[in-house]
């Protein structure tokens, strides 16, 4: 049986590590300002003599994806995966349930939130990741991330208490948005493990969506659709600023995805921290936000432990080294935690 030899330019191609930064940097430049423009142009568009209906546009954006992923699925434009349903209802409905919480929760704290607070906030999703981690038992429970999340904690509090225009309410719908992301982090997690779902971004599209349709219709008939039938002269001048944000948010989801298939987990969490931080100035620009001192500096502490909490985390990730003669795992420099190596350096 003759053998194929490789193409040697196309191997160069994938090898190349200056072909590959440059991949992976335009990806996480085009996912930054698309989620970073997103959140901006909603926080306009839900203005009160705009749009303000946050349960509406969440709906509004996920019945526009759930026809993408019809149209493409039924165009043969994608491979597809035939997904019983009894897996949907088990796996996909959940996690749909819980996406399409988060998104209009997240869009109701904008009515009352400051885009550079509600992103301040944001910074204590990692404590209630950690949280809700060790209840489910997906993460284990160890007192140095347990001080970490106290630093983070401190800092969102400081940050908190430095807001000149705070609004428990909208701190409320914000608390509600990363309690149902972290659920459905949670349980993506556990649909991503299984072996029999290879599902590709437009197939999520397809499955997912139209389960978070389905479950927001009943609260869009129930809080707000009178409302907006009523307002019907003030909203139809807003279509193309609806149509625009719909494909924007279809997008998003593609790319989101896509780029978390192809970038390490730190990568992406330090291109959070960037977003957010730039979220921050750039908001304040926009809409004339006053920031204190007091707020900057509490953001400052909790993105101080929001690091010290990536590095833990890669660490963690990192195969452990074996000793050849004792047969037992080698902690090396790269591995080892800050705070251990000085507890090591102290008692030495």
């Amino acid at each position: 049986m003759p053998s194929v030899k490789p193409n040697p330019s196309r191997q160069g191609k994938q090898q190349s590590p200056f072909l590959k930064s440059t991949t992976t940097a335009l990806r996480l430049l085009l996912w930054l300002t698309l989620s970073s423009g997103i959140i901006l142009f909603n926080k306009w568009l839900l203005s009160p003599t705009r749009f303000p209906y946050p349960v509406t546009l969440a709906f509004w954006h996920m019945l526009f994806c759930s026809v993408v992923g019809l149209i493409a699925v039924q165009c043969k434009c994608v491979p597809t995966q035939n997904v019983s349903w009894t897996t949907c209802i088990r796996t996909c409905l959940p996690v749909a349930a819980l996406g399409a919480a988060g998104l209009t929760l997240g869009n109701a704290a904008f009515l009352y939130l400051s885009v550079a607070f509600a992103q301040m906030l944001k910074a204590n999703m990692p404590v209630i990741m950690f949280v809700v981690g060790c209840l489910f038992r997906t993460h284990k429970f160890n007192w140095e991330t347990c001080g970490i999340m106290v630093i983070i904690g401190a800092g969102v509090a400081a940050s908190s208490l430095g807001e000149l225009q705070f609004s428990g309410l909208g701190a409320m719908f914000m608390l509600g948005a990363m309690l149902s992301e972290a659920f459905r982090m949670i349980l993506l997690q556990t649909m991503m493990q299984r072996t029999d779902l290879q599902i590709n971004p437009v197939n999520a599209l397809y499955y997912v969506m139209p389960a978070s349709t389905a479950c927001l219709l009943p609260f869009v008939l129930v809080l707000e659709a009178q409302d907006v039938y009523k307002a019907l002269p003030n909203v139809l001048p807003q279509s193309p600023a609806l149509i625009g944000s719909a494909i924007a948010a279809c997008l998003l989801n593609i790319i989101a995805f896509w780029v978390v298939s192809n970038t390490s987990a730190l990568t992406m969490k330090l291109a959070g921290i960037v977003k957010d931080a730039v979220l921050i100035v750039v908001s304040a620009m926009l809409f004339g936000t006053q920031l204190t001192l007091l707020g900057l500096c509490g953001y400052g502490v909790a993105l101080t432990g929001i690091g010290f909490h990536n590095y833990q985390s890669t660490v963690q990730a990192q195969p452990e080294s074996i000793d050849p003669k004792t047969q037992e795992p080698l902690l090396n420099k790269s591995q080892s935690s800050p705070l251990l190596t000085l507890h090591k350096e102290v008692k030495a």
